[in-house]
């Protein structure tokens, strides 16, 4: 078996993280008190589309043929498995 060698650090630098402090674990989007609110438009293509009640219906609607589709596909695969294990043990 090789034996390992000592390690050495060459110096580069991957990513420089001095700016970057502890990560809150219990409350992790806990504003800290120095720190000025978010503006609310800074990302305007990530809000939430105002969408007419017919508009929530066709994707309601869309999302449960989806659903339906992957299920239906999912039925089928364990149908023809479960055909061919019982032709296979008979």
């Amino acid at each position: 078996m090789k034996k390992h060698e000592p390690f050495e650090d060459d110096g580069h630098t991957i990513a420089d993280m001095n700016g970057i402090g502890p990560a809150p674990m219990l409350r992790p989007h806990r504003r800290k008190a120095g720190q000025p609110p978010v503006p609310s438009n800074d990302r305007p293509w990530e809000q939430e589309p105002e969408w007419t009640a017919k508009e929530k219906l066709w994707a309601v609607l869309g999302v449960l043929k989806a659903t339906l589709l992957i299920a239906g596909v999912y039925l089928v695969g364990l149908g023809v498995l479960l055909a061919a294990l019982f032709l296979l043990w008979r």
